[in-house]
């Protein structure tokens, strides 16, 4: 009974839901008091849970309002992705490459050159980088909605010949 004790007390300190371990698993197969001290510890739970507490479906009305609410999202519509800063920045960063090939000597040190086009190709990489990783859920929509199959050509999954 001792053994019996210790593996209820595990038992019971585990949080909901989480994953049963092996050893009070094994016990339980093996042990019908344990067993079924589990099962009615499990349906004098189902039974006291109210109403309201009850699982829901995710796209109830009420949970969707609930969200929007706490966005601050009145519409129910998501954030449109606003690409103005974006372009913006852009065009700051080509402005910056004319205004430095116009200004640029011709006779003027070459390793400065190289050093400048090298620090604007940084910056242009982090800009892109920064764009993708903060518009990373359009991207993502974009890329799930694309067909699977390239349009025009047949199932080219599956090798030519090929019965299935």
């Amino acid at each position: 009974m001792n053994k019996c004790n210790a593996v209820m007390e595990e038992y019971m300190n585990l949080d909901k839901g989480e994953r049963i371990p092996l050893g009070i698993t094994l016990h339980l197969l093996a042990c019908k008091n344990c067993r079924s001290q589990v099962r009615l510890l499990r349906r004098a739970e189902r039974s006291s849970v109210p109403d309201s507490c009850k699982q829901t479906a995710l796209d109830d009305a009420a949970i969707l309002a609930v969200m929007n609410k706490i966005s601050g999202n009145k519409s129910g519509k998501k954030n449109p992705i606003s690409f103005s800063k974006w372009i913006i920045g852009g065009a700051a960063m080509v402005a910056l490459f004319i205004t430095f090939s116009v200004f640029e000597k011709p006779g003027s040190n070459h390793t400065l050159t190289v050093y400048t086009y090298i620090e604007l190709a940084a910056l242009i990489t982090a800009y892109c980088a920064l764009f993708i990783r903060s518009n990373m859920d359009f991207f993502v929509k974009k890329i799930k909605k694309m067909p699977d199959i390239a349009p025009g050509s047949e199932n080219s999954l599956s090798p030519k010949g090929s019965e299935d």
